[in-house]
């Protein structure tokens, strides 16, 4: 299901890492559904509403474990897999499970323009792109028209569809370089691109939907995941020649989560307890919350990627087993358990914080679950092969 293409590494406690994010999305959720948020400036408030730094591990995340297969043949490595393969696979993990979550949640909880003349706009995952919120078809209720949280998917599909290119253009880039000489420009070009993102992220364009979701609005989250894709591919994991500073991250799994821990407290203190997605944050707040975040992200990331799996306390965290069953259907987790909590909290039961929180639990992981298994899992058998090719192998395997 999670394999990355064929002779390529894995990296087992990526799992562990999405656990915790799906974790920490689900009881900031249910703290904002049970209106918790703003109930004042205490502490609690601060440190849950602030959790919505998770969002930036899922997308630095994400963009390594993708891009890292694409250049992993020029430093020695395997060969990259095919742009159909690629958009294949991408197309079977996210589409057919947001369908199906999508129509069961409208038809049990009513979840608004769904099923209107606008259906295409949710249904192809660019809502956010064609905002529909208030028009007609969603009669004013922002936060149940469709699924609220479906803007980082339609965050991912940009990218996914943008990163095929940008592997191509650095591929160019790289042709008749040395490995250390292209590693040098590529990581050159990642850190302007990321500051143009950051640059229009202050400009006017925050204001455009058709920017704010899309790749360009994140590059700098998804930047740090295609460096660190770069620097794994040609340094590998605990390479004696992998740079210092690095090297001393990943054999400090401690020292990297208690940084990680360090800047969370910074968001907690420095900023006002409203989620990002919303704040009127100044320019500057803006700028400092999204880099603090990058901050968090690469710190937690580090030691899975360049470091032993098997050492160190932060590692035994990540290994553990319903973590990493967490990690593995967190994507149908987070396509469940948004629409529950609502219902559960000010959208329907205006239930509080506890019960929110373990009733969405409860019911959502079930689901996800069943969305794993019957759903995710049997499709992804298609990433590589045809459907005639499964067929074919399933007759044989019960012959």
């Amino acid at each position: 299901m999670v394999a990355p293409p064929p002779r390529h590494p894995r990296f087992p406690l990526s799992d562990g890492v999405r656990g915790i994010a799906a974790i920490g999305v689900v009881v900031v959720h249910s703290w904002l559904f049970a209106g918790s948020f703003g109930s004042g400036a205490g502490l609690t408030d601060r440190m849950v509403v602030r959790l919505d730094s998770m969002v930036a591990i899922f997308f630095l995340l994400s963009a390594f474990l993708l891009y890292r297969p694409m250049i992993a043949y020029r430093a020695g490595g395997p060969a990259a897999p095919r742009v159909r393969d690629f958009a294949r696979r991408r197309f079977l993990r996210i589409y057919p499970a947001y369908w199906v979550a999508l129509t069961c949640l409208t038809i049990v909880f009513g979840l608004t323009g769904v099923f209107s003349d606008k259906w295409w706009v949710f249904y192809s995952l660019t809502e956010y792109l064609h905002p529909v919120t208030d028009t007609a078809a969603c009669e004013g209720q922002g936060f149940r028209c469709g699924l609220l949280q479906s803007w980082t998917l339609t965050v991912e599909l940009t990218f996914y569809a943008i990163l095929p290119i940008y592997a191509a253009l650095t591929a160019w880039l790289a042709r008749g370089r040395t490995v250390r000489s292209w590693l040098r420009v590529e990581l050159v070009l990642i850190a302007l691109l990321a500051l143009a993102s950051l640059a229009l992220d202050l400009s006017s364009l925050r204001e455009k939907s058709w920017f704010t979701y899309t790749f360009a609005a994140h590059f700098d989250w998804l930047g740090m995941g295609l460096a660190l894709a770069v620097l794994s591919a040609v340094y590998g994991r605990q390479e004696p020649t992998l740079p210092r500073p690095l090297r001393v991250a990943a054999s400090n799994p401690g020292m990297c989560w208690a940084g990680a821990l360090g800047l969370y407290f910074v968001t907690v203190i420095a900023f006002k307890p409203i989620p990002f997605t919303v704040a009127d944050f100044t320019d500057l707040e803006f700028l400092a919350i999204h880099l603090l975040q990058c901050g968090i992200a690469i710190l937690l990331v580090i030691p899975v990627v360049f470091g032993n799996p098997n050492v160190g306390v932060p590692r035994r965290i990540l290994a553990n087993r319903p973590l990493l069953w967490l990690g593995l259907i967190s994507y149908g987790f987070y396509l469940w358990q948004v629409t529950i909590g609502i219902d559960l909290g000010f959208g329907g039961a205006n239930e509080g914080f506890a019960t929110v929180l373990i009733g969405t639990v409860v019911i959502a992981i079930p689901l996800a679950a069943a969305s794993y298994y019957l759903i995710e899992r049997p499709l992804m058998r298609l990433k590589y092969r045809s459907f005639k090719e499964v067929l074919r192998s399933s007759r044989r395997s019960r012959m």
